[in-house]
């Protein structure tokens, strides 16, 4: 791919709008936003699905970065969750292997109806429990069977992850709000740190296979720039906002990640 056309640049000044506000949602709650960027990659800048997805990845760490510094930086990490977060990424690295055998004796079509609906089915409880007062729980098991839990829910959803090419913390959040009794902010600190390490391999993989030519560099830094600032602003709104709202817009965006996951 050559130097990006008139028409190119505009849908990707577009793009880069969308991106911001992508950015924005990621910072707040801890999520990569690797779902809503990439049919952006795909339908309206057109990349093929591979190179949408090494764009996407490479997004991914600039937005997860920011999104990590601006909420140590406002004091949003708890120090005890350091070995959960250890414990959490190397099973999510194991599974991310083993993602790819998993969907082949599964099936991805299957797989991606089965993790939609349990989706829908998070992401009404977080919306239910943020106007019903809900109050989450003592984590179901303590130290040091919590890192244990850690290794083999991060495997699992390292698993997904690696099948479906998602980051995953539309699903990790849920597992650290209602099994480890974590509040959404501490929840979404974790998240970000344990995508961290799966996000990075991915890009490095993409970019040894060739993926990363000029138009898709100018198309990195185009998105990635507003991405990063929105994922400033989002993690710097985390200390005023209040659990109920996090978890009311936490829900909206695991429904609207539905979409995503049905789509062929």
């Amino acid at each position: 791919m050559g130097i990006p056309s008139a028409d190119f640049k505009l849908k990707l000044a577009a793009a880069s709008f969308m991106s911001s506000l992508i950015g924005i949602a990621a910072g707040l709650l801890g999520v990569g936003g690797g779902e809503f960027r990439l049919p952006i990659l795909i339908c309206l800048l057109g990349f093929p699905v591979a190179v949408a997805a090494a764009a996407n990845l490479i997004v991914g760490i600039m937005t997860v970065s920011a999104g990590l510094v601006t909420r140590m930086a406002v004091g949003i990490l708890d120090y005890s969750t350091i070995w959960l977060i250890a414990s959490m990424s190397a099973g999510s690295v194991v599974g991310a292997y083993a993602g790819a055998v998993f969907t082949t004796r599964v099936g991805e079509r299957r797989l991606k109806l089965a993790m939609a609906a349990l989706l829908v089915v998070l992401g009404l409880k977080f919306i239910h429990g943020a106007f019903s007062g809900e109050v989450v729980g003592a984590p179901i098991v303590g130290f040091p069977l919590d890192l244990v839990l850690g290794a083999l829910i991060g495997a699992g959803i390292g698993a997904v992850c690696g099948a479906l090419g998602v980051a995953g913390g539309e699903f990790r959040i849920p597992a650290l709000v209602y099994l480890f009794g974590m509040g959404v902010k501490g929840a979404g600190t974790v998240s970000l740190f344990v995508s961290l390490p799966s996000v990075l391999a991915g890009s490095v993989g993409h970019v040894k296979v060739g993926h990363l030519d000029r138009r898709l560099a100018y198309t990195c830094v185009a998105m990635g720039v507003p991405a990063v600032t929105g994922s400033f602003i989002g993690a710097a709104l985390v200390p005023g906002a209040t659990e109920s709202l996090l978890k009311v817009f936490l829900g909206i965006i695991l429904l609207l990640a539905t979409v995503r996951m049905v789509k062929p």
